[in-house]
């Protein structure tokens, strides 16, 4: 903590600190941590290197818009460089409550879906904001970064220890792949699941960690929930899609839906190849169970959907 109490201590809202925590949470290179002051309540900081600043600082100032909109979020209070330190750091206010991926198991099904209609509503009002001139569709955008993963998995096939056969995968994609045309562009956060949102007393509380965020098609949204809402709370899942619909889901969502979960199994295998440890045994296990929720793609509904709930 010394090295980075130096850091801190250089900016003048965070001299005098009392406490400090580290949170090991999560896969991102940032330092983070939770700090008591003399000066006030507790406080979120974040510790980054300098050559993702702008990416950073950029990241901050959309935070900072939503949560001007009234967006549960940590409040986003400050942003310094210090160049120096090769830093820069990001100040947020605390948001008390629990890891949703830890807290929702533990909450009867009627309180997770109701958690997840209130996720819904707040990704729903997240997609408001359009980018103005995008410099390229949709279509172009993603399926260039669907060819480089397919260009990255086949440099590392003798690396993969798990396989099975992504025929079916394949064929779905290129069977759907004009469902990208004429989309509309707008922000995502692009890693929302229960791992990225704090819930306290049986409420939504916030979203957190904005820091992979793109533009694109709202629906692209919702791929994490493949990956990994279904298997934390199949309850907080569903009451997401409703909250976000104001009610069911139209056919159009899913077929979407459908493609944009075929599209990330390459991804997925290569940044778990990337992280490493155990990873990849993770990847193949979402990967074989998203299969068998779409019943080798032969569907686009889950079967893990439940209307009636």
């Amino acid at each position: 903590m010394q090295g980075v109490r130096s850091i801190l201590e250089e900016i003048p809202s965070l001299q005098n600190i009392k406490e400090a925590l580290y949170v090991e949470k999560g896969f991102s290179q940032d330092d983070k941590w939770v700090l008591e002051t003399d000066e006030g309540p507790r406080l979120f900081i974040k510790v980054c290197d300098e050559k993702v600043a702008d990416h950073k600082e950029e990241e901050f100032r959309y935070m900072r818009h939503f949560y001007d909109k009234g967006i549960p979020l940590p409040e986003p209070k400050q942003f310094e460089r210090l160049s120096h330190h090769n830093k820069c750091v990001q100040v947020f206010g605390y948001v008390s409550g629990q890891d949703a991926e830890v807290a929702l198991p533990l909450l009867p099904e009627a309180t997770q879906y109701e958690v997840g209609v209130q996720a819904g509503e707040v990704l729903r009002d997240i997609h408001k904001l359009h980018k103005e001139k995008p410099s390229e569709t949709w279509e172009e955008y993603r399926w260039a970064k669907y060819q480089r993963y397919n260009n990255a998995l086949e440099e590392m096939k003798d690396d993969i220890p798990h396989t099975f056969s992504m025929d079916p995968v394949i064929s779905f994609v290129q069977e759907h792949k004009h469902l990208l045309k004429n989309r509309p562009v707008v922000f995502m956060h692009d890693d929302y699941h229960p791992g990225n949102m704090m819930v306290g007393d049986g409420q939504f509380n916030a979203v957190i960690d904005f820091d992979r965020f793109e533009w694109g098609d709202p629906y692209h949204d919702f791929y994490k929930m493949a990956l990994f809402t279904r298997n934390v709370s199949i309850p907080f899942a569903i009451g997401q899609l409703h909250g976000y619909f104001d009610g069911e889901p139209p056919m159009k969502f899913w077929q979407h839906y459908a493609l944009y979960v075929a599209m990330i199994f390459h991804s997925d295998i290569v940044w778990s190849i990337r992280i490493g440890g155990k990873q990849p045994e993770q990847s193949h296990k979402r990967l074989t169970q998203m299969l068998k929720d779409h019943e080798g793609f032969t569907r686009y509904i889950p079967t893990w959907y439940d209307n009636s709930f």
